[in-house]
């Protein structure tokens, strides 16, 4: 008698006869494989196995009589109309969540020219606080024929959004060629820094023995 072997996922199974195949509660879709065959195959390709796969017809349910299909008529009619109903109201909702929502606009609008004016206010006394943090200074220096002093030719700009300052403070740091910072001075550029603006700056400062370098950056400024 013939041996069938069955394969779920990474289970293997058997062997089993064919009266025990019955209780295994397998399908055309069940991997199996009995000796003589050279690969495992569905259920569905071993013809002894199809009288295991045989559909059943559907239970019979007899037909409701006349009287009961008259009144189940009579239900899906009131379905009908309570959906009706709800998408009525529905409707309704929605009309009334659209003029609220156009009554919370008109409101906020207002709303937001003050919040406008309160974030503005609220920039320009965080600008005025900070300038060191908005003014930048660049630009380039070269040294005198006998090498004792050092010409700057800066520029500052004002990043500010709505803050302007005034008398800028410069501070010039020196280095050596091992980028060592030597000492510093500071220097005081009497100018207004609109917002948004670049005011072009010179000094002429002293140089040094062992200074390979120098560099400058804006440590303060007074808010107007």
């Amino acid at each position: 008698m013939r041996e069938y072997y069955l394969h779920k996922g990474i289970q293997q199974e058997g062997p089993y006869t064919i009266d025990e195949l019955k209780n295994k509660n397998i399908t055309r879709q069940t991997s199996i494989w009995y000796e003589g065959l050279p690969e495992w195959t569905a259920g569905s390709n071993i013809e002894e196995l199809s009288e295991l796969f045989k559909v059943s017809p559907p239970d019979f349910t007899p037909a409701a009589n006349i009287g009961s299909n008259t009144n189940n008529l009579a239900a899906e009619g009131q379905k009908r109309n309570g959906k009706t109903t709800l998408k009525v109201v529905g409707i309704l909702g929605l009309l009334v969540i659209v003029l609220i929502a156009v009554a919370n606009t008109n409101n906020n609008s207002d709303q937001g020219n003050e919040s406008y004016i309160e974030k503005v206010i609220t920039i320009e006394e965080a600008e005025q606080s900070q300038p060191q943090n908005f003014l930048a200074a660049s630009g380039n220096y070269n040294e005198n024929f006998w090498g004792t002093k050092l010409k700057v030719h800066g520029l500052i700009k004002n990043n500010a959004t709505v803050a302007t300052y005034k008398d800028a403070v410069v501070k010039i740091t020196y280095y050596s060629k091992t980028k060592t910072a030597l000492g510093s001075k500071e220097y005081t550029i009497y100018e207004v820094f609109d917002p948004h603006s670049e005011k072009a700056f010179e000094l002429k400062i002293d140089n040094y023995k062992d200074v390979e370098s120098i560099g400058w950056e804006v440590i303060t400024a007074t808010a107007m």
